[in-house]
């Protein structure tokens, strides 16, 4: 079977274990091999033929194909503190060691993407390209998160939101912003919805008009919600489930 042929950092991003910026570090520290030999950033895969291991484990290339079956998905309810990587050069806790073995014992599992301090909605799949679709702005997913900010918020700042803001050459804003704090929090806890979630969407947004993040929880990817799910806990989703994210 004929394989793509790509770089290697990038190989190693598309099958979600790491950012291209993580998987030039890790390449970088030595901690790659290709074929039984220490890998370097120039090198090129072939998917079809080439062995890749981060770390002494085998990288699963599945994730970048497309598959008939339908993908194990699971949804994790993050804890504070954890990052979403295979491999932290910290060794600092990662969401894998928060899901059950039982999924792990015959498969890769790629995740999205939320900060070590951010909590809640996470999913994890065994088809990187199906994460890809959840997370990608491309596929306009809606994603809610429960925000609560440093200050509060005036009238006049919160339509601004709504225009879109130029950062680094990408246009970014909220679809809706709906106040949800009351008492000591009124103006400063918010349900923000986005249907283009780019990295750092929502701290990047406050922090353009002067205000900081102080907490935020994923609540919502499209039809997924936690429902009770415990924190650090995870469960499968069901064919039907899995369907209905996409409508």
């Amino acid at each position: 079977m004929n394989g793509e042929v790509m770089h290697l950092q990038i190989f190693l991003t598309h099958c979600g274990l790491c950012s291209r910026r993580e998987a030039e570090e890790l390449i970088s520290s030595l901690c790659v091999t290709m074929n039984r030999k220490v890998a370097s950033i120039r090198d090129s895969v072939d998917t079809a033929e080439d062995i890749v291991k981060a770390n002494g484990k085998k990288i699963d290339s599945n994730g970048i194909s497309l598959r008939s079956k339908t993908p194990l998905v699971l949804m994790l309810n993050k804890p504070n503190g954890y990052v979403c990587s295979h491999y932290d050069k910290f060794h600092e806790k990662t969401i894998f060691d928060l899901v059950p073995r039982h999924y792990c014992k015959s498969r890769s599992l790629f995740c999205g993407r939320l900060d070590k301090d951010t909590t809640g909605l996470m999913p994890l799949s065994d088809d990187g390209g199906f994460v890809q679709n959840i997370s990608h702005p491309s596929t306009s997913v809606e994603k809610h998160c429960e925000v609560i900010i440093s200050r509060p918020l005036s009238d006049e700042v919160k339509a601004r939101f709504f225009q879109r803001i130029s950062d680094h050459g990408e246009f970014r804003k909220f679809d809706k912003m709906f106040p949800i704090g009351k008492g000591n929090l009124k103006n400063m806890a918010f349900e923000v919805v986005l249907s283009q979630e780019r990295k750092n969407e929502i701290h990047t947004m406050f922090e353009h008009f002067g205000y900081f993040v102080e907490k935020l929880y994923r609540t919502r990817i499209g039809s997924l919600h936690l429902h009770g799910l415990s924190t650090g806990t995870s469960r499968g989703l069901s064919e039907k489930e899995i369907l209905l994210l996409f409508k």
